[in-house]
């Protein structure tokens, strides 16, 4: 079982600065941490090959130098390898772009059965990343999973669906998008943090994994973010009361009449 878990750093804060520029968010600088939905894919994929008592996870990060430390902490989590997708013209990258550059790293990985990530990252909060995957490779998607496991070459998810749960089954290859109560994250103990600590991973630029500079970044995005803004405040609505329920409906009635509504 070869699974491959993407995961993210993203700001640690709810306010940070924005680029005048670009509009997009100044991550050089600004505190950081590993996605926390992420946390659970990983678990995910370790509980997985646990289970089928062999298998490796490799996880997949793409950002700057900084990303290595939440590879640390996947790997701290059980993870077998560590890869940080790393470019300069990488920067900018909408989820078009940035859904290109995953599956190509994922396809270099290469014999992967399994694709996991979390729902969606704190920062874009798209949930845009899975099903793009799912295309450009090829394979089936299963999204927003209550719980996951493997048995015989097929993915088994329960997920919530209109107030109750729904199981799917998916032939692997596949990918899947989980939620952060599909599982709790172990504490990783301090032989897997200094084993974590000392791993080395591979850094892949566009040439390695084989994409023009042409689809990636700014120029292989899009959309671009031409203004950011608070949104309106509405204003609170009127609670209608009264003694009884039939008091309360006259009441409605009148204020409904009032506004000429009615």
């Amino acid at each position: 079982m070869n699974i491959v878990v993407l995961i993210k750093q993203v700001p640690a804060v709810s306010s940070i600065d924005i680029d005048s520029k670009n509009n997009n968010l100044v991550r050089v600088g600004a505190p950081s941490m590993l996605n926390p939905v992420d946390l659970n894919a990983v678990e995910a994929a370790v509980d997985i090959k646990e289970a089928a008592g062999s298998g490796t996870v490799t996880l997949i990060s793409m950002g700057t130098a900084m990303a290595a430390d939440v590879l640390r902490e996947g790997m701290a989590l059980g993870a077998d390898h560590g890869i940080l997708l790393s470019d300069e013209r990488m920067a900018g990258s909408d989820t078009l772009a940035t859904g290109k550059i995953l599956a190509r790293a994922i396809r270099k990985v290469g014999d992967v059965d399994l694709v996991l990530t979390g729902k969606q990252s704190s920062d874009g909060d798209t949930g845009q990343i899975p099903p793009a995957i799912a295309q450009h490779l090829g394979v089936n998607l299963v999204s927003y999973a209550e719980s996951v496991t493997v048995k015989d070459g097929v993915l088994v998810a329960t997920r919530k669906n209109h107030g109750g749960l729904q199981t799917v089954e998916a032939q692997l290859p596949a990918v899947c998008s989980v939620m952060e109560t599909a599982n709790t994250p172990r504490t990783p103990n301090i032989r897997s943090k200094m084993h974590a600590k000392q791993a080395v991973f591979d850094v892949w630029r566009l040439e390695d994994i084989g994409l023009d500079p042409a689809e990636a970044g700014t120029a292989g995005s899009a959309t671009k973010v031409t203004e950011l803004f608070a949104p309106e405040k509405h204003a609170i609505g009127t609670m209608i009361t009264g003694a009884n329920e039939a008091e309360a409906v006259h009441n409605l009635i009148a204020e409904l009449t009032a506004k000429k509504v009615l």
